[in-house]
């Protein structure tokens, strides 16, 4: 971000790349706990909400690509 590397997770890694590879369509929170977590995953939709908070938070200026699209979920927005 702005020639800074930063370091990310497994799993925000992989968050980040299933939202930047669908961007500008919205994908819900069930859909990225599919896909990111795996389709056994007994989590709760929570889990998608607190790894893009803490993703957000490493991506610094570069955090509002990643729309919240309330009721719905998430997408990226470039």
């Amino acid at each position: 971000v702005e020639g800074n590397i930063i370091s990310l997770t497994a799993t925000e890694f992989k968050l980040l790349t299933v939202l930047h590879e669908r961007r500008g369509r919205v994908q819900t929170r069930d859909v990225l706990l599919n896909v990111v977590w795996g389709y056994d995953y007994t989590g709760y939709g929570r889990t998608v909400d607190t790894h893009v908070k803490r993703l957000r938070e490493k991506l610094g200026v570069a955090a509002s690509l990643i729309e919240t699209v309330r009721g719905v979920g998430y997408r990226f927005t470039k």
